[in-house]
């Protein structure tokens, strides 16, 4: 009984959480985040300003929260891939798959449309720009996580870091190559573009890194 109950707090939790995030979204993408207040996002959703600050130490912190979840996302679907050896290529494709499988539903955190919000509202705000910059290891957290797993060894290790270096400078490559779409797109199309530019990137990043075959020799 009390499992059932701390398990029905937790998803009340989950679901307070993301009711804020997504009418701020809303908001912040509508009206400027510099132009919407606290007071405003609390009243969208639902709840008192007090509460929101439970759930955020920061305005900012409200609309780049789906990165935490699509974070989460991505190291699920890693755990889902298949041991090959190449553990980059692995997390690539657990990406791919988590973008291509993101919801069109606009009321889940994981949609694209939501994805393409908070590009938006980071362009527009100075303050969430910088405040995107400490987002890096939330990001990575729950993939560093999954790589060690897998890895059989420690989140920290510098293998486990430079795979997901490595994947983050892909990914951001990928988006300056198609930005325009993904901001402002379809969101359908946008998705796709954005998976057609990570896998080139990708390759491109196998074909400057692996040594050229040696010339033939030939018998004189």
């Amino acid at each position: 009984m009390l499992g059932t109950t701390a398990g029905l707090r937790e998803r009340k939790k989950q679901q307070t959480r993301q009711r804020i995030i997504l009418e701020a979204l809303d908001l912040c993408d509508a009206q400027g985040f510099e132009a919407t207040t606290v007071e405003q996002i609390a009243n969208a959703a639902d709840v008192s300003p007090r509460t929101i600050n439970r759930y955020f130490d920061m305005k900012e912190d409200i609309v780049l929260g789906p990165i935490e979840d699509f974070g989460q996302a991505v190291g699920d679907a890693l755990r889902e891939e298949p041991k090959t050896g190449n553990e980059l290529r692995a997390l690539c494709d657990a990406f791919l798959r988590t973008v291509q499988g993101s919801s069109v539903d606009s009321n889940n955190l994981l949609s694209f449309h939501r994805f393409q919000q908070m590009q938006r509202v980071m362009d527009s705000s100075p303050a969430v720009a910088a405040r995107v910059m400490d987002y890096s290891d939330t990001k990575s957290a729950a993939v560093a996580q999954a790589l060690a797993e897998r890895m059989d060894t420690e989140p920290g290790a510098l293998s486990v870091r430079v795979i997901v270096a490595t994947w983050q400078a892909l990914s951001h490559i990928a988006m300056e190559n198609c930005r325009r779409l993904v901001i402002s797109g379809d969101p359908v199309a946008a998705s796709a573009a954005s998976r057609e530019a990570l896998l080139a990137a990708y390759s491109e990043f196998l074909r400057v890194c692996t040594p050229a075959a040696p010339p033939a020799q030939h018998d004189s």
